[in-house]
Parts: structure tokens; C-alpha cells; sequence
């Protein structure tokens, strides 16, 4: 029971059990090496929880107030429950970026507001519309993370432990807000393409416009030219 024990989650979480925190830093540090993807700039998210066993009840294993209680050492209940953690991590990490962004693009909503349109070049439009349709693909992938795990398919007697475990973190509600607040970043992007398309087509017929110009002032001087010369065999 005094065992460390560790999983790997393949889209980039790390549940350790029973480990200090120096052993936490020097497992961390040792796995960086592996990660795909994975930069120094990145911020390591840590979130604690406590845990005790309680072999002489017959109730379930449950989480309460940041305390697990388990009543076996089974790898596999402390895999159900890591699997609830680790979801609940990268929603985490999914709900800080959307707060930033929005965070982050309300000058830019201030400045319809204020002109009626977006005062930035074209460049920094794009720019900012990329990082938008980044951002809506990862929140489209992390939903597909936080679906249930294809484990409990072998093991349907432990679902319930991790559906409690999920319930309790607030996982499902927690989904929905993100989606929701997707929706927002996804009108802004609407309108910042718009506005895009609608500079476009202005530059576009002014184009125009300067071009049917020349071509009548070109066509206005040759009848000029050929009325001159009509004046002058007159003559």
C-alpha cells in the first residue's frame, strides 16, 4: 500500500500517487524529454488531492472535499480515479486559455462599439483570427479527450467510480461552459472574417473604380486627339 505509483496519459497529464513533491519535479523533469510538442514556456498545472484507505467498510470508494478513499490498493480503482483527474487537468488548462482570449479580444469588441469597425492592419487581423481557429480546434480536440475512456469497455463494474469521480469535479458542467464560451470566440471570428471579406471588396472596387476612371480619361483623350487632328486638316 506504501507503493509510488504513476500514469501516463497520453495527451500530455501525469497522475502520480504517493510520491513527495521533490520526487513529483525530478519524475516531471525526467519525462520532459519525451514529451512531444512541449516547451520550457509552458506551465506546469499541478492540482493535489489526498488520499486514505479504509479496508474494513464496505462502501465504495468516494471522493470528498479533495479526500480519496479507497478501499483496496487496486492499480486499476486508482486508474479509474486518474482518469476523472486527468480530465478534469486539462479541461483546466483549456479553461485558462479561453478566459485569456476573451480577455484578450475585448478591445478589440470596445473598438466596433466605439468606430464601427476594427482599427488594426490586415496583418494583425490574421494573425488574430489563426490563434481564434487554433484555439476552436483544440477545444473541438479536448472534447474528444474528455469522452469516456475506452478502459471501461473491459472494465464496466469501475464506470461508476469514474462517472462519480467526474461528477464531483464538475467535469460534464464544466464542459458546457467551455463550449459556451467557444460560441463567443466563434461570433468573434465570424466577425472579424466579415470584416475582413467586406475591406477586401472595398479595396477591390476602388480598384475598379480607379480603373474605369483611367479608362474613360483614356478614351477622352483619344476623341480629343482625333478632334484636334479633324480640326487641323479642316484648317
Amino acid at each position: 500500500m506504501n507503493r509510488s505509483e504513476v500514469f501516463l496519459f497520453d495527451y500530455g497529464i501525469i497522475v502520480m500517487w504517493n510520491f513527495t513533491q521533490m520526487e513529483e519535479i525530478v519524475l516531471v523533469e525526467k519525462m520532459r524529454k519525451f514529451a512531444i510538442g512541449f516547451d520550457d514556456s509552458y506551465e506546469v498545472i499541478p492540482e493535489e488531492f489526498h488520499f486514505q484507505y479504509e479496508l474494513s467498510t464496505s462502501k465504495q470508494a468516494r471522493i470528498f472535499n479533495d479526500m480519496i478513499t479507497l478501499k483496496s490498493s487496486s492499480p486499476l480503482m486508482k486508474l479509474t480515479i486518474s482518469h476523472g483527474l486527468a480530465q478534469s487537468v486539462k479541461l483546466s488548462i483549456y479553461e485558462n486559455i479561453i478566459d485569456e482570449t476573451i480577455q484578450g479580444t475585448i478591445p478589440i469588441s470596445k473598438m466596433m462599439a466605439k468606430y464601427g469597425k476594427v482599427k488594426m492592419s490586415r496583418s494583425k487581423i490574421m494573425k488574430i483570427v489563426g490563434q481564434l481557429y487554433r484555439l476552436k480546434m483544440n477545444v473541438n480536440l479536448v472534447s474528444n479527450v474528455l469522452d469516456k475512456p475506452e478502459f471501461f469497455w473491459s472494465e464496466p463494474r469501475l464506470e461508476p467510480l469514474y462517472i462519480a469521480v467526474r461528477s464531483y469535479l464538475e467535469i460534464p458542467q464544466r464542459v458546457e461552459l467551455l463550449n459556451k464560451r467557444a460560441d463567443v470566440l466563434t461570433d468573434l471570428l465570424e466577425m472579424l472574417t466579415d470584416h475582413m471579406n467586406s475591406n477586401e471588396m472595398t479595396y477591390i472596387t476602388w480598384i475598379v473604380i480607379i480603373l474605369v476612371f483611367l479608362a474613360a480619361v483614356t478614351a477622352l483623350s483619344e476623341v480629343g486627339v482625333k478632334l484636334l487632328r479633324l480640326q487641323a486638316g479642316l484648317n
